[in-house]
């Protein structure tokens, strides 16, 4: 079955919350990725996530990424990304929380045009201490279809303003992109570090 194989990969995200009250959140977010040979960095990014109530919708949600990538030719090139979009609570009831997300991305990468990639989520958790999580997201540019990604895994609130999330990625990319990649994510994320 090829679309069951593909390349194994590891992402590791960190998110902080700087600020957070009941009019903005200010994330600081950072991600390193390991390529095919598993444990070989393949790209690190850092940049800043604002989120803004949206009154009895969700959120407003904008930022920037810096990240360095390494290309086909085993080459490492800067990135730049700006993105903004809404993030709104689906459902919320019987200790389970839905929500979905969609974004615009604009991309800068020297000696290349800048482009647009377009992203909607849809996410499931569970709000007790320890709990599943499911995701889906699909990604398309200018051409139409770009990619999906499938997740699963389990989601650990070690303390109030900590979460730990460990789980497994799968992301099904158009034929001209690459063949899928399996991947383990993890993510820590420090919750209301000032107030």
């Amino acid at each position: 079955m090829p679309a069951v194989a593909g390349e194994v990969w590891s992402w590791h995200t960190v998110d902080v919350s700087v600020v957070k009250t009941s009019r903005a959140e200010v994330i600081l977010h950072g991600r390193l990725r390991t390529g095919n040979s598993f444990g070989t960095p393949q790209q690190g990014r850092v940049g800043v996530i604002s989120k803004l109530p949206f009154p009895s919708i969700g959120s407003l949600v904008g930022g920037y990424y810096y990240g360095k990538e390494e290309d086909s030719s085993d080459e490492w090139q800067n990135k730049h990304r700006i993105f903004g979009g809404l993030e709104v609570p689906v459902y919320g009831g019987h200790g389970v929380a839905i929500d979905t997300r969609g974004l615009v991305e604009r991309f800068f990468v020297p000696d290349s045009p800048a482009f647009n990639r377009y992203r909607q989520r849809f996410r499931l958790r569970t709000d007790g201490r320890l709990g599943p999580y499911l995701s889906t997201e699909w990604f398309f540019d200018a051409n139409g279809y770009l990619s999906s990604r499938h997740g699963a895994g389990l989601r650990w609130r070690c303390a109030e303003s900590v979460t730990l999330e460990f789980g497994y990625l799968y992301d099904a990319r158009r034929a001209n992109i690459g063949e899928p990649r399996h991947v383990i994510v993890t993510q820590f994320t420090l919750d209301r570090l000032w107030r």
